[in-house]
């Protein structure tokens, strides 16, 4: 049995969420029992995550994307009205971390991707948000991405217009399409992020660049099942990864 606001005070100081800026509320988002006995974890809330919560009886959701974004309307309504409606009617604690799981030194879904796709974490800092990884031997593009549908239990799309051999590999999970334009070639072989806009491929082509996208959803999994580890490590209870089919 854990105390929700030392899960809370131990989140926040392991995932250094004092030093970071975003543009939600990480942390405790809507308060439920006092004492924690079980936890899941997910990628984002929906009503379908909160009755799969409910059902494994679990006292906190613990979720890298949450309820309430600062661009959002703040009005209580519709789905979101049942969603708030659901998880008071039954205690549940809803905690949010976003960019502090997508920065963090040791868990963040890019160092594990990384590490699942055997390459070495590279100290360099090349973008604002990714980080980059080298491979002990190039791999073939087509090897790297079977290691990145296996690693990541998906299908990736790619626009392969860089080299055929990939030795540097620069990876920002979830919406990182726009640091395409800060990832110079020199700097990485091929860069993988989570999805791409309708000009994404014109910008690999003219810069001859390898461009993977694995879906927002597939690259943000990783930190969301190693952060339930950590907290089930460290306070001796149930926590469970709620995954979710998503194709995006």
């Amino acid at each position: 049995m854990a105390k929700r606001e030392e899960l809370e005070c131990w989140l926040y100081e392991y995932l250094n969420v004092e030093d970071i800026s975003d543009y939600l509320p990480n942390g405790l988002q809507i308060e439920g029992n006092t004492e924690i006995s079980k936890a899941v974890t997910a990628v984002s809330i929906n009503l379908d995550i909160i009755e799969r919560a409910i059902e494994e009886k679990a006292d906190a959701l613990i979720v890298h994307h949450g309820m309430f974004w600062d661009n959002e309307d703040v009005t209580i309504r519709g789905y979101k009205r049942n969603r708030i409606k659901l998880i008071l009617e039954n205690n549940l604690n809803i905690f949010a971390y976003h960019l502090p799981l997508d920065v963090h030194p040791e868990i963040s879904h890019n160092v594990l991707i990384l590490k699942a796709l055997k390459a070495t974490i590279s100290e360099k800092q090349v973008g604002d948000f990714g980080v980059l990884g080298l491979f002990d031997k190039p791999l073939g593009f087509d090897e790297l991405i079977n290691r990145i549908n296996r690693a990541l239990h998906t299908e990736a799309h790619f626009f392969h217009y860089g080299t055929d051999k990939v030795k540097t590999l620069y990876v920002v999970s979830g919406a990182g399409r726009n640091e395409i334009d800060k990832i110079q070639t020199c700097y990485a072989d091929a860069f993988l992020t989570g999805d791409a806009k309708e000009s994404t491929e014109y910008l690999a082509k003219e810069k001859k660049q390898n461009y993977i996208f694995a879906g927002h959803y597939n690259t943000e999994r990783l930190g969301m099942i190693e952060l339930g580890k950590r907290i089930a490590e460290q306070f001796k209870i149930s926590v469970k990864f709620l995954d979710l089919i998503n194709p995006l």
